[in-house]
């Protein structure tokens, strides 16, 4: 494995580290992560936020029960 795939890893691995503990000091309580994705770096503010209230809808609509 060379150096710079080295340190990538290294990276990843904080990153997922502080992402694991920003998520149980915000809901107080164990959590599984599913997965993490790099949102895309040239995405404007405004599309990450679409993104982000896109989810939310999602997230509530699949909570409730079909009749």
């Amino acid at each position: 494995m060379s150096q710079a795939s080295t340190t990538q890893i290294s990276e990843n691995a904080a990153l997922v580290a502080v992402i694991t503990a920003a998520i149980h000091a915000a809901i107080e309580a164990p959590a599984k992560i599913l997965s993490i994705r790099q949102v895309n770096q040239g995405q404007s503010p405004e599309a990450a936020r679409m993104a982000w209230a896109l989810e939310a809808r999602r997230q509530i609509f699949s909570s409730h029960k079909l009749r």
